[in-house]
């Protein structure tokens, strides 16, 4: 890529200096053309708390092997692991093991079979870190599997630049909505009268929720006759990057966790592969400025801004969330907030809001999950999302980004 050497450079810098990191604009000796409008920018997100970003990819209980000794667990090659049970005599107990409708955890049963550690290390594919997730006392709350983290073709962890992206769309939407010149009423009143009625989970305001981002974002004309169409989107100028590989020693297990306005905590059986604390996401973002009208100052206060909307709304209730600058919520487990713009959009209303859209669209598990509660207790959702790792309870998803 090709530095710009635009008068740009000037305040770029001036506001990078203010968030105490130095900016890295794409650099070269012509200005030519379309790089005239391409500036590219390095960016790190630092882990606040674990993330898990997800890759749909689930390891059942028969597939993975705790070590409660030294608090890990390792990832068998399941081709290895067959063929170590076949070597000595087991294939058939193995097969019965697998297809029977059996309980055990894995690596009980193999210890049962008389295998021990220094053979699950012969088919391991990766070990990580147990984290706090097997320290529940309730069989109730005991983790029956593992959500996959996302991972490359050499098998690490990364984070998709969809997903950033993603989250810099949910913040910039908020941004358009309170400073942009757009009307937002009509959709407005149509997410305020839909949210009252059934709808399934999928599809609930799926065409308000369509309407709102291409009032905002789809500016570009080039199909006037279809606005909809996704080449009118001006976000077509944010190309963010994946992050770079991340090791496999920063993955740990996290055990999702509810924790509620009274500071009680309950363990549920989810079982995440999450990055640990103090992770580093380090990736890129290039904004042709002739497609995208936000700059990296920009985003990085709507980022702020929404955050500050979290914090305000929700977090504070709870006495947890983070009022630092910078402050992201990335990835799966964070809960409903950091997906929407509601609160945003609706203030304190939004709480009758969320309510309608959880009686609407969860049917007899809004009255299990107690979200009758919630406008009640003025807060919705009325749980916290969090975790435990070495002990600390966490917020799920927390992150820092900054121009580095």
């Amino acid at each position: 890529m090709k530095k710009d050497m635009s008068s740009g450079n000037a305040d770029i810098k001036k506001f990078a200096d203010s968030r105490g990191a130095n900016t890295r604009e794409t650099t070269g000796s012509e200005n030519t053309g379309r790089n005239e409008f391409l500036k590219q920018y390095h960016l790190k997100i630092h882990a606040m708390s674990p993330i898990h970003i997800g890759s749909g990819d689930r390891i059942t209980k028969k597939e993975y092997i705790y070590l409660p000794w030294d608090g890990t667990v390792i990832i068998p090659d399941i081709e290895k692991l067959y063929g170590l049970v076949c070597r000595r005599g087991r294939r058939q107990q193995y097969m019965d093991y697998m297809l029977k409708n059996n309980r055990d955890e894995l690596g009980n049963w193999l210890k049962g079979q008389g295998f021990q550690k220094k053979d699950y290390e012969q088919c391991q594919r990766y070990r990580m870190d147990a984290g706090d997730a097997f320290q529940s006392a309730g069989n109730n709350a005991r983790p029956k599997e593992i959500l996959c983290f996302i991972k490359d073709a050499y098998g690490l962890p990364y984070v998709p630049g969809s997903s950033i992206k993603g989250m810099l769309r949910t913040a910039l939407l908020a941004w358009e909505i309170k400073h942009g010149t757009k009307n937002f009423d009509r959709i407005s009143r149509d997410i305020q009268r839909k949210a009252r009625e059934r709808a399934r989970r999928d599809q609930c305001l799926s065409r308000e929720t369509s309407a709102l981002e291409e009032t905002a974002f789809h500016t570009l004309n080039r199909n006037e006759k279809r606005v909809q169409d996704a080449v009118n989107c001006n976000l077509a100028g944010l190309i963010v990057g994946d992050s770079d590989p991340i090791g496999l020693d920063r993955l740990t297990l996290s055990q999702k966790i509810d924790y509620t306005l009274d500071g009680k905590e309950k363990r549920l059986p989810v079982l995440r592969e999450t990055l640990i604390p103090e992770t580093d996401i380090c990736f890129k973002i290039t904004i042709d400025s002739s497609l995208c009208p936000y700059t990296i100052e920009t985003i990085l206060e709507a980022l702020d801004e929404f955050q500050k909307t979290c914090y305000t709304y929700f977090y504070s209730r709870f006495k947890r969330g983070s009022k630092e600058e910078g402050t992201v919520w990335l990835g799966g487990g964070c809960g409903f907030l950091s997906k929407t713009v509601l609160y945003s959009m609706f203030g304190k209303d939004a709480v009758e809001v969320t309510d309608g859209i959880f009686q609407n669209t969860l049917g007899r598990n809004y009255f299990e999950h107690k979200h009758a509660k919630d406008k009640g207790q003025g807060v919705a959702p009325h749980v916290c999302k969090c975790t435990r790792y070495q002990g600390e309870l966490y917020d799920m998803g927390m992150g820092r980004i900054e121009v580095v």
